[in-house]
């Protein structure tokens, strides 16, 4: 399915109070190396998350190379190694979607993902973008809002809550600026009065 397509299902299931003002981009930087790109959510016109496929295999080499330094196991060649070697790989895998750091595809197969689940699949989905995107879901609605517990959520999906919460006027007075600063790079959104 087009990006064009998927973009325009996932915002129009979005919750009535927060369609138009949630929005889902993606790029592809032509000139880049194998035309890499990036995906992001704007809130009110503001990026507060980014996915891009570049910084993704950045960082997920050098965790992979930092873990294969650590564990002695630097050679895939030598069998006692292998093993050790290529377990770097998935632990890297883990601790990049632990701290958020997500690639473009990743960031477009959730978003198509997403459109084949019932609500209650996407709440308890791995992905932390799955779930960001069902908070923010019509189907998701006013009393399971109220009764959510977004405390031990990975920071994406809670601030794609506190958004939803503040825009049905289940929060504190709505907000007017919030820091640019991505939740995925371990920084908070500060929200302003």
């Amino acid at each position: 399915m087009k990006w064009s397509r998927v973009k325009k299902r996932v915002e129009d299931s979005l919750a009535e109070s927060v369609r138009g003002r949630v929005q889902f981009w993606t790029t592809r930087y032509r000139h880049s190396h194998d035309e890499v790109g990036e995906g992001w959510i704007t809130l009110d016109r503001v990026r507060v998350a980014s996915m891009g496929t570049q910084t993704y295999l950045n960082e997920y080499y050098a965790t992979a190379h930092r873990l294969r330094v650590d564990r002695g196991c630097l050679d895939h060649r030598d069998s006692e190694q292998q093993e050790g070697y290529y377990a770097a790989y998935d632990e890297a895998n883990r601790r990049m979607a632990e701290r958020g750091i997500f690639s473009q595809w990743e960031f477009a197969s959730a978003l198509f993902e997403f459109l084949h689940m019932s609500i209650d699949q996407a709440l308890i989905s791995r992905s932390p973008i799955i779930r960001g995107l069902a908070v923010l879901d019509r189907r998701f609605g006013k009393r399971r809002l109220s009764s959510f517990d977004a405390s031990n959520e990975h920071p994406l999906v809670a601030m794609l809550f506190e958004f939803r919460k503040s825009a049905e006027g289940m929060a504190p007075p709505p907000l007017r600026a919030m820091r640019s600063a991505s939740p995925l790079d371990g920084d908070a959104p500060e929200f302003e009065n």
